[in-house]
């Protein structure tokens, strides 16, 4: 996979379903949702409203 080099939300069809992936805090995160439209409502939702970084690291 490929670094992603904006925090806007990519949406992948796989064979289970359907894949978002954002680069938030510097981290790649994933959502895998059963439907197109579950997914492109995460997407948006994930583009309109960003998670701020947390102090604590893992």
């Amino acid at each position: 996979m490929d670094t992603l080099t904006m925090d806007s939300p990519t949406l992948t069809r796989e064979k289970d379903g359907w894949l978002i992936r954002v680069k938030l805090a510097g981290r790649v995160q994933e959502v895998r949702c059963a439907t197109e439209n579950q997914a492109r409502y995460f997407a948006a939702m994930l583009a309109m409203n960003p998670l701020k970084p947390t102090r604590f690291r893992n």
